[in-house]
């Protein structure tokens, strides 16, 4: 086990499943990250939870035994597509999801504008949690930059949805323990990766889903084993990776459904909401 691992993390057997959706879309051309899933296909998996699963809001997941085996829905970065295509269905079975939002995204073209978070954030299906104030990776911010990240993100979040929001989603799925640390000091009750930090309560690990999941595959993702399985997998990758550096060697790193995130071209100016 890694330097830092928690008990809860690889030494458990069995885990919640935590999904990560990002777009519900018509079009069946693959986006760069192979993010987007067709609404024939969300609402086969839908259809599926709601019969085999016992689907619940995030926070839930953070107090229950993970022998029970909860699964909770969770969509990244904002798109409109949330509130037009992939909310419908999800009233159509009851399933809450967390929405993590991107702060800097919202207004732009293919997002939530800011009365359409709104919406959805008096929706009784969805919970508002924080994506970062522009998608940036956290782990290559300096300390005083992703403190801004993490508090600025709340603010104008908070500003639009006029309520508290404090969970968090690391862009890209990665953290280290010092970010764990600070999200906390920020404010937030607790955060989710994908596969990395301690899986403790700022580190939660999550399963990336995309157009390539079938139904089996879908199945396989929300069973409690499968996000262990994976992280151990990345861990031993990782190892695996040191170990030839260590020694002189070069490999080529080997990644197994790697976070589905899209690294997009960042904005230069700082976002700046009238108080």
């Amino acid at each position: 086990m890694l330097a830092g691992e928690s008990k809860r993390g690889l030494k458990s057997s069995i885990m919640h499943s935590i999904l990560v959706y990002h777009t519900i879309s018509e079009s069946h051309e693959a986006s760069p990250g192979d993010e987007m899933i067709s609404p024939e296909r969300f609402e086969q998996q839908l259809r599926w939870l709601s019969r085999r699963r016992r689907v619940v809001p995030l926070v839930e997941t953070l107090h229950r035994k993970e022998s029970e085996r909860l699964v909770a829905i969770t969509f990244d970065d904002g798109y409109r597509d949330n509130l037009t295509v992939a909310l419908p269905i999800l009233e159509k079975y009851s399933l809450p999801i967390t929405l993590f939002v991107v702060a800097g995204f919202v207004d732009r073209d293919g997002y939530l504008s800011e009365e359409e978070l709104r919406e959805m954030s008096r929706h009784p299906l969805v919970t508002i949690g924080a994506h970062g104030l522009w998608h940036r990776h956290f782990n290559r911010l300096t300390p005083d930059e992703a403190h801004f990240e993490l508090v600025e993100s709340r603010r104008v979040l908070e500003d639009i949805v006029h309520k508290k929001v404090d969970l968090l989603a690391w862009p890209f799925g990665e953290c280290d323990g010092a970010l764990e640390r600070l999200s906390a000091q920020c404010g937030y009750r607790a955060s989710w990766s994908v596969w990395k930090g301690t899986n403790d309560s700022h580190s939660r690990w999550r399963v990336p889903l995309g157009r390539r999941d079938n139904l089996l595959l879908f199945i396989a993702k929300s069973s409690g084993g499968y996000a262990l399985t994976e992280a151990k997998w990345h861990r031993f990758q990782e190892r695996r990776v040191g170990t030839a550096c260590g020694s002189g060697r070069s490999i080529a790193r080997v990644e197994r459904d790697s976070p589905t995130e899209i690294n997009r071209p960042l904005p230069q100016a700082v976002l700046t909401r009238p108080d």
